[in-house]
Parts: structure tokens; C-alpha cells; sequence
């Protein structure tokens, strides 16, 4: 099967940052390159010799001007986020359209977990196959499940799921790809899930998709994910953020832009602005 341009940049992404030698790495994901076309392989390789890495970055950078940049402070913002979710008392782990993510294999907080995997089956199967024998975490579950079709909370349960018990859920690079009825259709069990329990995900300023706000480099973001046949579909105003999650149940905690998620990790804001994350708890009176 085709894989995901996308998926494998963000792949790339993750890779180079991994193989940083000139200061600490935001983060180490030795099994990024699992995913990587042949030519994406060997710009990794190339990266290793420092006046490369940086032609490299700048190259990337060019192509799609602060993609990378976000890609990888995103990565560390969420595994923070995580972790931190893990230590407030979530014993179980849900990764919603997980792609490449392997989260559970490189986090160590994870492996007392019980992690879930939630995409498509296609997707699940190039991703076991390229990951082969790395495969370590045990109680890593693969639950088949395409958000437009199939029903989340039932997949879910049959794979030992408890609703029961808190859980952090991380729903990282997949709305903007969503319809609205898939997106409220996955908060709304997020939102009855146990009280305490966190949600961790990305989403797109709506002002990028319809025009209607003015980001340096969004139009032509916008217009390249086009062309790779991945459109974004799917963005909420930042401003009513906080009043759509709390009618699911859910109560806004943490809502930042990529410019200040950047800057968390002394990284430059040069571009993606429209691009977000937020943290969110169930609330306690659910």
C-alpha cells in the first residue's frame, strides 16, 4: 500500500533531531528511520557530518518553512505532556491515528502502561513490518480502527480497554485530516472516559484552511500537503477552543501555538504558526 508522505516527513523530522550532535536532542527516536523511503535514509546519513545536517535543515526548511522546526518541539511538548498524565495517575495509554509514533517503545514511563494503537489496519501492518524484531512493548495493543467508519469506544473494549480507569490519550497530526462529525465522535468518548483522565492533541488554527487569517507560509503548507494527496479538512478557532471541548466534557488546561511551544525549547519561530496543541482533563463531575 501507498504510506503517508506526510507521516514519513514527520518521520524524517524525528530522525534528525535524534541524530543532533551539537547540543542535546529535544528527544531520541532511534526507530524513526524504520520509516524512511530509501533517499530520506540517506539524508539522515548525510546529516551526520555537521555542515550537511545544516544544508539539510535549511533545505527542509525552504520546502516548507517551520514544519520541522514544530514537528520536533511538538514531539518533546507531547512527550512531557504524557509523561506528566502517566504520573497524575493514567494507567492507560491511547494513541489515536499512532502512524509511525513509537512512543511506546522509546518512552520508558510507558512500559508500565497498557498502551492502545488506534489506525487503519494497512497502516498498523507497514508499520509492524518495518518496526519487525524492535517491536518491545509488551503490553502494546494494535486496535484496528478507521475514525471515518468504525466505531472507536466498541474497538476499544473488545481489545481490554477500561473505561473505567483514567487514561491519556494523544491524538497527535490527525485532525486536520478529519471530518467534523469524526472529530466530535472521538471526543465524545474521550469526554465519558474516567474522570481524570487527559487528552493530548493537535489541531490547526481554522483561519489557515478557509483563508480567513494570514500566516506566513500557510497557503503554500496548505497547498503542498494538497498536492500529496493529504488535504487538511479540518481546524478550530483557538478562540473557541475552551467552550467546544467543555461541551464534551472535557475542561481545557494547556492551549499554545507553535511559536510558544517552540520557544519552550529555545527553538526559532519561523513558520506553522497555525499549528497547536492543547491539554485537556475529564472533568471530575462527569
Amino acid at each position: 500500500m501507498a504510506t503517508s508522505r506526510t507521516a514519513e516527513y514527520m518521520a524524517l523530522y524525528r530522525a534528525l533531531e535524534s541524530s543532533v550532535r551539537d547540543r542535546p536532542p529535544l528527544f531520541r527516536d532511534p526507530f524513526a528511520v524504520a520509516f524512511l523511503e530509501p533517499s530520506l535514509l540517506r539524508a539522515t546519513r548525510l546529516a551526520r557530518v555537521l555542515p550537511l545536517r545544516r544544508a539539510i535543515e535549511r533545505y527542509a526548511d525552504y520546502q516548507v518553512p517551520g514544519a520541522r522546526t514544530s514537528a520536533i518541539a511538538r514531539t518533546r511538548f507531547i512527550d512531557d505532556a504524557l509523561v506528566a498524565a502517566i504520573g497524575a495517575g493514567s494507567s492507560q495509554v491511547v494513541i489515536l491515528g499512532a502512524g509511525y509514533d513509537c512512543r511506546a517503545h522509546r518512552l520508558p514511563a510507558l512500559r508500565a502502561a497498557e498502551v492502545f494503537e488506534v489506525d487503519r489496519a494497512e497502516t498498523q501492518a507497514v508499520k509492524r513490518t518495518r518496526l519487525g524484531a524492535r517491536e518491545v512493548h509488551g503490553a502494546l495493543r494494535y486496535v484496528a480502527v478507521d475514525f471515518a467508519t468504525d466505531d472507536l469506544e466498541t474497538s476499544l473494549d473488545a481489545a481490554g480497554w477500561q473505561s473505567d480507569e483514567p487514561t491519556a490519550f494523544v491524538w497527535e497530526g490527525v485532525t486536520n485530516y478529519l471530518s467534523d462529525a469524526a472529530v466530535s465522535k472521538v471526543l465524545s468518548l474521550v469526554g465519558k472516559s474516567a474522570a481524570g483522565g487527559r487528552l493530548i492533541f493537535t489541531y490547526m488554527h481554522r483561519g489557515v484552511l478557509d483563508g480567513s487569517v494570514h500566516f506566513p507560509g500557510g497557503a503554500r503548507a496548505r497547498e503542498r500537503v494538497k498536492r500529496l494527496g493529504e488535504p487538511w479538512t479540518y481546524g478550530l478557532d483557538p478562540r473557541e477552543t475552551e467552550s467546544f471541548l467543555r461541551s464534551f466534557g472535557l475542561v481545557l488546561d494547556e492551549d499554545v501555538g507553535a511559536d510558544a511551544y517552540r520557544a519552550r525549547y529555545a527553538l526559532e519561530s519561523n513558520g506553522y504558526a497555525f499549528y497547536r496543541i492543547a491539554v485537556a482533563h475529564v472533568a471530575r463531575d462527569t
